[in-house]
C-alpha cells in the first residue's frame, strides 16, 4: 500500500495530445501538484511522440523501466486486457478511473469479473474502478482526473466511494483552514475496500483524523475489526439509507444498502464516529485537532450573558459537568472587573471585563485550573466604525497568540466559537493554528464527542463475555439434526446454553391435553401448534391462566377453531402445554444473521407490541454483559425494569446474561438465521428471567 502513495514511477496509460483526452488532465495534476518521480506515457492507438515533455509509449512492454504505479483511463472494454498486460510486465499496482463496469450494465459486470480475475492472475492490486484514485499531498501525487490545485496539507484523510465526494470536500475545507494528508477515492471496490486503506492511513505518520465515506458495506466484520485496532478518530458519513438512496447506489456503485440499526450499532462497537448530515465532518475535523478532553469537566466563558445562559443548557444537554473553579480563579476576576456587577460563577459572564489582556488572563489561568478538563469561549469579531473607544478594543484584540499558547501549555482543548462578517471570520480561520467554530451547538456537540472517543480507547479493546455452562458440543449435536422453522422446540437447545425456559408437553387430543396438564400442575397456559401460525397470539393460539380440566378441554377446541378462522386450511398439529409464569415483565431477545456485519442480537421491551413500539437495542455476537448493560440503559423500558410507580426492581442481571447467552449461541452456530424469543418474563430482582415462547429458523 505504501508505493500506492509514494510512487517512484507512473505509466499514465491513455496519454495523448488530444484536447479531449482525459488521461492528459492527470498528468497536469502531477506536474501542478510537484510530483518528483519519474512519469511515462503509454498509447498504443496515439501517434504522440510526447505530451508536455512525457514521452508516450505505444505499448507497456516497451517501457523502460517497471513503473511502480499504472493508471489507466482507458474505456472499460479495453481495461481487463490492460491489466494482463501491465501484470506480465511486472506492474504490480493499478489505479483505474475508468467507469463502464458493474455500476453500469451485465456486460459490464463481466468485464469486472474479467478484469480481477487477470488482476489475480498475475498479483496486481487494484483500486477502482470508477473512481478519482489516489492523491498525496506528501509528495504531490494527484490521479484524480479533474483539474485540481493542491490543498493545503494537514492531518486529515479520506476514504471515498464516491470520488464526487471527495473531491467537494477540498473545497469546503479551504475556508475551515483544514488540510489534507491522503485521498483513497475506491469507487466499485473489485479489490481493495475501505478496509485496505483503514490499516494503512491508522499506520501513517500524516495521518491524524480519517473521514470515511460509503455507500455500502460489504465485509462489515472486517471493518470493525480494522476500526477497532485504529487508534485514531474514524468519522463515518454513510450514504443509501433509504430505498431512494438505494436506487441512486445502484446505478453509481453497484451498493447494496446495509440495516442502519445494525451498522449503528457495529459503529458503536468499533469506536467509529458515525454523521448523518455532512456539515458535521467539519466541526469533528477541528475538534480532533486540539488536545485530548480526559474528563468532562468544562469551564465556559463569553462576554455576552445570553450566550454563557446557551452554552449552560447545551453543556449540560451534553452530560459536561462545569468545572468547580478554585477560589482564586473568581477573586483574580473581581479584580479584573471593571464594575463588580456580574457576579464570577461558571459559566462564566465576561461582560464586565473591559480589558481584552484581562481576558487573555482568565482564559490561561481557567486551562491550567486542575478542575478543568476542557474550556469554551464564545465571542464576536462584529463591523463596527473604527475607534479606540473600550467596546472596540473588547472585540477586536488579536488574543490569538495567548489562547493557543494556552493550550499548547495546558494540554488541553479550548473550543473557540466566534461571530461576524462571514469574509472577517474566514480571515481569521485561516490565520489561525487552532479551529475556529461556526455556533455553540457544533462547538460544544463536537466536543462531545471527542471526549467519549478518547475515554472509550482509554478502556482498551472490547473483550466478549462467555458465560459459564455453555454446552457447545451438544448444541451442535442438536442443530446437526434439525433445519427449517422451529418452534418451542427449540427450547432444549436454549437450555443448552443456560437460557432458562419452561418444561412443556405437547398434546393432540382434549384427553392428552388434559394429561398433561395435571401433570404439570396447574394452572397452565395452551398454546398452539402450527406451521401456519407463526405469530401464535394473531391466530388466537395462546390461553392462559387454564386452572383445572374442564377449562383446559375448552381450551383445546377453542385454540383449533381459532386456528381454523384465522387460516381455513391450517394444518392444526396439537397443542404445547406449560406451567404459568410468576408476574414479571416481559420482554423481547431476538437474534439475525447480517449478511455484512454477522451475527445480532436484538433485546427490548416485548410482547404483542414488540413492532409498535419498538423500543429495542442491537448488538454483534458475541457481546459482554457491560455493553449489554449499557445499552439496556439508553432503552424506555429499562425504567420500569428499575422499578416505577412503587413496583420493585426486576431482575436486570438476568435479563442481562440471558442476552448474551443468546449472543453467544449465535456466534457459536451462523445456521442459526432469525431467533425469537418473545416474551422474556423478567422476573423481581434475584427471581431470574425466563423465555416464554421461542421461533428459530436454522439453514
Amino acid at each position: 500500500m505504501e508505493k500506492f502513495f509514494y510512487p517512484e514511477s507512473i505509466a499514465i496509460i491513455g496519454l495523448s495530445n488530444r484536447d479531449s483526452n482525459v488521461a492528459r488532465l492527470i498528468l497536469a495534476n502531477l506536474i501542478r501538484w510537484g510530483y518528483q518521480g519519474r512519469i511515462f506515457g503509454v498509447n498504443p492507438t496515439a501517434q504522440d511522440k510526447q505530451v508536455n515533455g512525457i514521452k508516450v509509449f505505444k505499448n507497456i512492454a516497451d517501457l523502460p523501466e517497471v513503473p511502480t504505479l499504472a493508471v489507466a483511463m482507458l474505456p472499460a472494454r479495453f481495461i481487463p486486457d490492460m491489466v494482463k498486460d501491465c501484470g506480465e510486465f511486472g506492474i504490480r499496482r493499478m489505479a483505474i478511473p475508468a467507469g463502464g463496469f458493474n455500476e453500469a450494465s451485465d456486460s459490464g459486470q463481466q468485464l469486472a469479473d474479467e478484469l480481477l480475475q487477470n488482476a489475480r492472475r498475475y498479483g496486481v492490486r487494484v483500486v477502482g474502478p470508477n473512481c478519482l484514485t489516489l492523491a498525496n499531498t506528501a509528495n504531490g501525487l494527484c490521479l484524480p482526473f479533474p483539474p485540481l490545485y493542491p490543498p493545503p496539507k494537514g492531518g486529515l484523510s479520506i476514504i471515498t466511494q464516491s470520488g464526487g465526494v471527495g473531491g467537494f470536500l477540498w473545497n469546503y475545507f479551504h475556508d475551515e483552514h483544514l488540510g489534507l494528508a491522503k485521498f483513497a477515492s475506491i469507487g466499485n471496490k473489485l479489490d481493495l475496500n475501505e478496509v485496505d486503506f483503514l490499516d494503512y492511513f491508522a499506520k501513517d505518520a500524516d495521518t491524524k483524523v480519517i473521514f470515511l465515506y460509503v455507500e455500502s458495506i460489504n465485509n462489515g466484520q472486517a471493518l470493525v475489526e480494522a476500526a477497532a485496532r485504529c487508534d485514531k478518530p474514524i468519522i463515518m458519513y454513510k450514504a443509501n439509507t433509504t430505498g431512494a438512496g438505494g436506487k441512486a447506489a445502484i446505478s453509481h456503485t453497484a451498493a447494496i444498502s446495509n440495516n442502519e440499526d445494525v451498522i449503528d450499532c457495529a459503529m458503536e462497537r468499533a469506536g467509529v464516529i458515525r454523521i448523518n448530515t455532512f456539515h458535521d465532518i467539519v466541526p469533528l475535523a477541528k475538534v480532533f485537532s486540539l488536545p485530548p478532553m480526559k474528563g468532562k469537566r468544562i469551564l465556559a466563558m463569553s462576554p455576552a450573558g445570553g450566550f454563557s445562559v446557551i452554552m449552560a443548557d447545551l453543556c449540560d444537554k451534553a452530560g459536561f459537568q462545569f468545572a468547580d473553579m478554585s477560589k482564586g480563579f473568581y477573586e483574580e476576576i473581581s479584580r479584573f472587573a471593571n464594575a463588580g456587577i456580574i457576579k464570577a460563577s461558571n459559566p462564566l459572564d465576561l461582560g464586565d471585563i473591559y480589558n481584552p489582556k484581562w481576558t487573555a488572563e482568565i482564559c490561561y489561568s481557567g486551562l491550567h485550573d486542575d478542575n478543568v478538563d476542557a474550556a469554551v469561549f464564545l465571542n464576536q469579531w462584529p463591523k463596527m466604525p473604527a475607534g479606540n473607544d473600550i467596546f472596540s478594543g473588547m472585540f477586536h484584540t488579536d488574543l490569538s497568540q495567548e489562547a493557543i499558547g494556552a493550550v499548547r501549555s495546558s494540554g488541553k482543548p479550548l473550543g473557540l466559537c466566534l461571530f461576524g462578517p462571514s469574509h472577517l471570520i474566514t480571515k481569521i480561520k485561516n490565520n489561525l493554528s487552532i479551529p475556529v467554530f461556526d455556533g455553540p451547538e457544533e462547538m460544544i456537540g463536537s466536543l462531545k464527542i471527542q471526549q467519549e472517543f478518547y475515554a472509550k480507547k482509554r478502556l482498551g479493546h472490547f473483550v466478549p463475555s462467555r458465560p459459564a455452562g455453555l454446552a457447545k458440543d451438544d448444541a451442535k449435536h442438536w442443530l446437526d439434526a434439525r433445519h427449517g422453522v422451529l418452534g418451542e422446540e427449540c427450547g432444549e437447545l436454549l437450555r443448552l446454553y443456560g437460557i432458562n425456559m419452561p418444561m412443556t408437553k405437547t398434546a393432540t387430543t382434549a384427553g392428552e391435553t388434559v394429561a398433561a396438564a395435571r401433570e404439570i400442575g396447574y394452572p397452565v397456559v395452551m398454546k398452539v401448534v402450527s406451521p401456519d401460525a407463526v405469530h401464535k397470539s394473531e391466530a388466537g393460539g395462546v390461553l392462559a391462566g387454564l386452572r383445572d380440566d374442564e377449562a383446559v378441554a375448552s381450551a383445546f377446541a377453542t385454540i383449533r377453531e381459532n386456528l381454523l378462522s384465522y387460516k381455513k386450511d391450517a394444518t392444526f398439529q396439537g397443542v404445547r402445554i406449560a406451567a404459568m409464569a410468576g408476574p414479571g415483565h416481559d420482554m423481547f431477545v431476538g437474534g439475525l444473521m447480517d449478511k455484512s456485519f454477522g451475527p445480532v442480537v436484538v433485546f427490548g421491551y416485548g410482547g404483542i407490541y414488540v413492532e409498535v413500539f419498538n423500543d429495542t437495542e442491537r448488538a454483534l455476537c458475541p457481546t459482554c454483559h457491560d455493553e449489554i448493560a449499557a445499552k439496556l440503559a439508553r432503552l424506555k423500558c429499562h425504567a420500569i425494569l428499575k422499578g416505577s410507580r412503587g413496583q420493585g426492581e426486576s431482575d436486570i442481571a438476568a435479563f442481562t446474561d440471558t442476552i448474551v447467552r443468546v449472543a453467544c449461541l449465535l456466534a457459536d452456530f451462523p445456521q442459526i438465521k432469525e431467533l425469537d424469543l418473545n416474551p422474556v418474563r423478567v422476573f423481581a430482582s434475584g427471581a431470574g428471567a425466563m423465555a416464554l415462547d421461542a421461533r428459530m429458523k436454522i439453514d
